[in-house]
Parts: structure tokens; C-alpha cells; sequence
């Protein structure tokens, strides 16, 4: 039994690793029959549509030759299919600026590409009638492409005020205004607008009017509907105002009754004060800071305050007991030894040999550090 099942399956391998050339050749009638003309495919394929289907087969008759048209399975409106999406990738807010914005990076053609262009294209051998074209780190500096509307305007003073006195009396200033846009009725309008700096004039009559705190009310006397029409008219930004000098400033507050820093304050009233005093000293009081303040003497605490030197030279120049010591001195920025000849004289002396001998007056001008050793040795 092992015998015969083993010359079974020698047979069997002989059979499936018979080489192609030792296997028959088709007849040339099978050959022919793969490669059918279109009718007689037709006929065969709606031959099997007849035995699968009773009566109309769905579907088209040949599928390899009657193709139907792809449908758009797409749900979109027909303007997104018209919209055609645009080649030009720059933004639209630079697009739309008025600003006369630098030109785009482009490459010249070059010489074979512009002959090959114009037969008689001849290459420049100088620069005259040539364009000169600025670079980029000087674009903005030149006329027409900066122009003075685009120029920061801040909402603040420029030049900030720090003396106490100054700033009680605009801040009597900022109070007296927004009591009057309150008893006008336009101060839920004109509370989070820029009010207009008046002249001089303007100023004394706002500080002429008369603050009368009963409770926490308060009442102006006075032109309280000249004082509101001012500061809601139309503001021109080169007008200049007269500032109060702190001399003028102790005189007024010498006329003035001090109950008027009593007034409690809202919210809404400590939010116009303090732009208001922003606006004509300079001062920012800090939110976290105005929401601790409830009357009008907090707030002058917090705008009155001197600020914090930014050396500490400035500090102990203000100290008194520094200045009287004999044996010190102090200096805003570290002394070097120029420094310390130029005090006793000599350094005018020094820098003459050095220019005798060629040397450099400040630094090293390249030259090593052992110079002097090299002039002993001869190697120089």
C-alpha cells in the first residue's frame, strides 16, 4: 500500500512540474474564441440576462461598452460650484490695506530664456538708465509709503505728571466734567468716549464751578450745561492746551473746600475718572488697584504717587543722609580707570604716549596681549 501511494504522488509531482514547452498546445479554434467580435459578445451576454431574469433585465445590455456618465453626488448649491477658488494666495486684509505695501519677490529671466524670446535682445554691459530699486529695510522711510495717518495718536498724556498738586487739581477737573455729563444726561453716551481738551479758559470755568457734597450726592453750581456741551463738541487734535503749572496749582487748592474728595463713587463714575485722569496726566491707575478705591481721596492716593526710580543711583540721590557722607560718592554707571585718570588729571598725559608709540588709546585694535615681550624677543 505505501508503495503504490508513493509512485502516486511522483506521478502527480512529475505532472505539476512539467515545463510549458513539454505541455500541448491549444488549437488555434480555442484561441480564437477568446477573442470575440462585439456582436457575438452581445449575443452571449444577453443569452445569460434572459436565463437569470424573467422578462426586462435591469442594467445595461453590454457594461463594457455602455458606460453611463458619473453622476455629481455633490449637495452643494450651484454658486459654491460656479465659485472658481482664486490663484492670488495673498491675504484680504493686506489686499485691502491703504498702505502702499513692498512688491512681490520676483527672478529675472534669464539670457538664453530672453533670447530665445526676442532675437534681438542685446544684455546691458553698464548700469546707466537702469531702475534702482530700495531695499525693503528702508521702504517704509520714504515719501508716500507711511503717511502721517498712520501715525500711533495715543489715548494718554505724552508727558506724565507727577506732582501731587497738579494732579488733585485735574483730577477736581475730571470730576467737576463728569457730574455734569450725569446731570445732563449724556454720560452713559460720552462715558467710554475721548473728551475733548478745551483751551485755558475752559479749564477755569471748570474748576469754577462749585462741588456740594451731601451724603453721597453731589451737586455742581454753575454753567453745569457749558461745561457738558465743551466736552462733547468737536475736538481738534493740534489744539494746544495750556498746562497748570504746580505753582498755580497750591493757589487753587488754597480756594477749595476738601469735602469734595468725600464723594462715593460708583463703578461707572470711577471708570470715567480714571480715563479721564489717563488722558490729561499720564496716569493709569491698575484696575485690581481703582476696584479697592471708593471715594475720591482713594483715587488722588492712587494717582498722586510717585514712581519708582529705575536706578537705584536715582533713589540714593534723592536720600539726604547719602549726600552729607564725605566718602562717597555715587555715579549712575560703573567707573573704569579712564574714569578714575580723567579725575586726577593724567589721563590727557597717557593718552599722548600711547599715540607717540602707536598704540591703541581704548581697546586692543587686534593686537595680542603679550605685545611687549614680542618687541624684547625681536619678533617684531
Amino acid at each position: 500500500m505505501s508503495r503504490i501511494t508513493r509512485v502516486r504522488r511522483l506521478a502527480s509531482l512529475q505532472l505539476a512540474i512539467a515545463t510549458p514547452s513539454s505541455a500541448p498546445r491549444a488549437p488555434f479554434v480555442a484561441c480564437r474564441a477568446v477573442s470575440t467580435t462585439r456582436a457575438a459578445r452581445s449575443k452571449n451576454t444577453e443569452w445569460v440576462r434572459t436565463k437569470l431574469w424573467k422578462g426586462e433585465a435591469p442594467g445595461l445590455e453590454d457594461p463594457y461598452t455602455q458606460r453611463p456618465e458619473p453622476e455629481d453626488p455633490s449637495n452643494l448649491p450651484e454658486e459654491a460650484l460656479e465659485f472658481q477658488p482664486r490663484t492670488d494666495k495673498t491675504p484680504a486684509a493686506v489686499l485691502e490695506s491703504r498702505l502702499t505695501l513692498p512688491p512681490k519677490r520676483t527672478e529675472a529671466a534669464s539670457e538664453k530664456e530672453l533670447t530665445s524670446s526676442d532675437p534681438t535682445y542685446v544684455p546691458a554691459t553698464e548700469a546707466e538708465g537702469l531702475e534702482e530699486i530700495g531695499t525693503l529695510n528702508t521702504w517704509w522711510d520714504q515719501e508716500g509709503h507711511w503717511g502721517e495717518e498712520s501715525e500711533f495718536r495715543g489715548f494718554g498724556s505724552a508727558e506724565k505728571v507727577v506732582d501731587k498738586d497738579v494732579v488733585e487739581v485735574y483730577l477736581r477737573q475730571a470730576v467737576v466734567e463728569a457730574l455734569a455729563l450725569r446731570e445732563t444726561g449724556a454720560f452713559s453716551q460720552w462715558a467710554t468716549k475721548k473728551w475733548r481738551e478745551g483751551p485755558r479758559s475752559e479749564l477755569d470755568q471748570v474748576l469754577a464751578a462749585e462741588i456740594q457734597v451731601q451724603g453721597s450726592q453731589a451737586s455742581l453750581k454753575g454753567d453745569v450745561a457749558a461745561i457738558a456741551q465743551n466736552l462733547t463738541a468737536e475736538s481738534d487734535e493740534m489744539e494746544a492746551t495750556e498746562r497748570i503749572r504746580p505753582e498755580e496749582a497750591r493757589e487753587m487748592l488754597k480756594t477749595w473746600d476738601a469735602s469734595w474728595k468725600g464723594l462715593v463713587l460708583d463703578d461707572q463714575l470711577k471708570f470715567a475718572l480714571r480715563k479721564r485722569l489717563y488722558q490729561l496726566t499720564g496716569t493709569l491707575i491698575a484696575d485690581a488697584k481703582l476696584g479697592a478705591a471708593h471715594t475720591v481721596r482713594h483715587v488722588l492716593t492712587l494717582a498722586a504717587k510717585q514712581p519708582q526710580p529705575k536706578k537705584l543711583a536715582e533713589l540714593l540721590e534723592t536720600r539726604s543722609d547719602v549726600q552729607e557722607l564725605a566718602n562717597v560718592k555715587v555715579h549712575s554707571r560703573k567707573i573704569g580707570p579712564i574714569d578714575r585718570e580723567t579725575a586726577l588729571g593724567r589721563w590727557k598725559v597717557i593718552e599722548e604716549e600711547l599715540t607717540k608709540r602707536g598704540l591703541p588709546v581704548t581697546g586692543t585694535a587686534g593686537m595680542s596681549k603679550n605685545k611687549e615681550r614680542d618687541w624684547i624677543s625681536g619678533k617684531i
